[in-house]
């Protein structure tokens, strides 16, 4: 099991700040949106009755040392069934970020202890300033060392995957090459005093979901037992949903470039077509070197589509809600984007809930598991999508 332990050495770029989010706070409202998802059946939480979450999450980090997620682990029967993210600062907008459900553990120590090690190699009269869990690239997470040269003054980054325990290149990301980028500076681009006011929003949503509950009263801090499900259920504005979620089977990623064939698998399971193996499917695209370091870009997506489906793939960087409502209603999965890089994703259903539009995700993320499925905010990190038609 995950263990919910805070794996990190703090260092002074990573002070809180007025507008920090407490752990205590954070369970609140990853609680609140626990208890509305089941409460509402949704699609994905119809056996999460009598889950509990643990209090204590884990944190994770941004690459630029500020704290990015509490991460919180769902357990049932003391079988981790899911972990919900929530942001740990009020500037990054709406505080829930996903849900992952019977997510993949991942090596924490291991990658930190790894980190260090490598740290203490290449710079061995350097001083290590910090050791956190990061997300280095979403969604991919990993341990960070900082660590300074002590004769130069210059600080140097050790990034390591928590899940394969593989060093990943200090570089920034392209379209196609992998590297490391900053999810916090991302989700600065909407502006901070908008993020406020989303984040204010989630608050009080939050508190609502927590008043309705008490009114029937249930226990907000214990586990949701099937009993005080049924007495929420009789609160309509909790229950009012509308949802739609196709049946895309899950495919994970073999390696770290092979996000895009896992996805075409998927969809090509979904639609009764062959289904090459990801190694045929990359190869099938002309490559310079005959070992590529880089992943599928949205045009090898298109080609796919029309040489192999006989099907238009149209890329779209508008990313409005009511079109994703369009191609499920038609039951036409799609390839959503996060971008840099491309790491393709399938878009297999949407949840409208509580004023929320909610999107439920086919990750083939992390490398060598069978994927994860999720669900997250609608168009909250999305970058690009490939509609298939």
């Amino acid at each position: 099991m995950q263990k919910s332990l805070d794996f990190g050495t703090k260092s002074s770029a990573q002070k809180e700040d007025n507008y920090s989010v407490t752990a205590e706070k954070a369970f609140e409202h990853a609680n609140a949106q626990m208890i509305s998802f089941i409460a509402a059946d949704a699609p994905g939480f119809e056996n999460w009755t009598e889950a509990s979450i643990d209090p204590k999450p884990i944190e994770l980090y941004d690459i630029n040392g500020q704290k990015l997620f509490y991460q919180f682990s769902v357990y049932k029967e003391k079988k981790l069934i899911g972990t919900i993210d929530i942001y740990a600062n009020k500037t990054l907008g709406n505080s829930f970020n996903d849900i992952a459900f019977d997510p993949i553990p991942y090596k924490a120590s291991e990658a930190m202890k790894k980190s260090k090690e490598i740290a203490k190699k290449n710079y061995p009269t350097g001083e290590i300033k910090s050791t956190n869990l990061v997300v280095y690239s979403y969604p991919s997470i990993g341990a960070m060392t900082v660590i300074k040269d002590k004769t130069t003054g210059v600080e140097h980054r050790i990034f390591v995957d928590a899940y394969t325990l593989e060093e990943v290149e200090d570089k920034p990301e392209t379209e196609t090459e992998l590297g490391v980028w900053s999810m916090h500076e991302m989700k600065l681009e909407n502006g901070v005093e908008e993020n406020l006011k989303e984040w204010k929003k989630s608050d009080q949503l939050t508190k609502f979901i927590e008043q309705a509950a008490v009114d029937k009263g249930v226990d907000v801090n214990t586990a949701v037992t099937e009993e005080d499900i049924k007495k929420i259920s009789g609160d309509m504005e909790v229950m009012a949903s509308t949802s739609k979620k196709l049946g895309v089977p899950l495919r994970g990623q073999q390696n770290e470039y092979w996000c895009g064939p896992a996805c075409i698998q998927m969809i090509s399971l979904y639609y009764g077509y062959p289904t090459p193996t990801q190694k045929s499917i990359y190869y099938n695209f002309p490559w310079k070197d005959p070992e590529p370091e880089s992943g599928l870009s949205s045009a090898d997506i298109v080609k796919w589509a029309k040489n192999k489906w006989g099907k238009t793939g149209t890329i779209d960087n508008s990313m409005t809600n009511s079109e994703i409502v369009t191609e499920i209603d038609k039951r036409r999965p799609f390839f959503s984007m996060l971008t840099n890089p491309n790491h393709f994703r399938v878009c297999n259903g949407y949840l409208i809930q509580n004023g929320y539009f909610y999107i439920y995700i086919n990750d083939p993320m992390p490398e060598g598991s069978n994927g994860t499925p999720k669900i997250e905010l609608g168009s909250s990190k999305e970058k690009k999508r490939i509609y298939v038609r």
